[in-house]
């Protein structure tokens, strides 16, 4: 009998501690792209290429939650540290898949524009509220706490992301309306 009460204690601290080993890697992240310590292997390669991968990574998540996911992949070449820009895309993905409606669509597309490559994911989520815009890309900001927490989010992944992306010398915005969904852009030079 003591051992199955313990066994909801013990997976619950297994829990915690995966979580805190989350947040310390991604803190240790953070301050090795702060510092310019953490390397950034810049080889050609084709964002849509990168893109594509992520999205079959990610399918299955959308198909259990009846999520549409519409790509359009047009080549878009640029030099990258590919594992870093594929945390990128994944973690923009997981975003799009996490806070959208069920039966919604994700919308993933990747182009060049004006000698830069760019990636754009939209969903047809919640929305961020226009006050809290501004601040996604703030380290552990989180717009709707109590959602957020529930999750086990940290507000690190969008400081993640622009990090990454800057140490590429791009650049990502997000643009959103509450009730119909969230966009996010980057812009790498090719």
């Amino acid at each position: 009998l003591q051992f199955r009460t313990m066994v909801p204690a013990v997976a619950a601290c297994l829990d915690t501690a995966q979580q805190m080993r989350r947040l310390t890697q991604s803190l240790l992240d953070l301050a090795r792209l702060d510092a310019g310590q953490e390397p950034i292997d810049r080889r050609p390669l084709d964002l849509a290429e990168t893109a594509r991968d992520c999205v079959e990574l990610i399918r299955p998540l959308a198909d259990e939650r009846g999520l549409r996911i519409t790509a359009e992949l047009a080549p878009a070449e640029t030099l990258g540290d590919e594992e870093r820009l594929r945390q990128v895309v994944t973690n923009l993905l997981t975003n799009a898949l996490q806070y959208n409606q069920d039966h919604g669509e994700i919308r993933i597309r990747t182009r060049v524009e004006d000698q830069t490559a760019v990636l754009s994911v939209a969903d047809t989520g919640i929305g961020i509220a226009p006050e809290d815009l501004p601040q996604v890309f703030k380290r552990f900001y989180r717009g709707d706490k109590s959602r957020a927490q529930a999750q086990g989010c940290t507000g690190l992944g969008l400081s993640i992301c622009k990090a990454i992306v800057e140490a590429h010398g791009g650049t990502i915005t997000a643009v959103s309306e509450t009730g119909r969904g969230t966009e996010f852009t980057v812009r790498l030079p090719r």
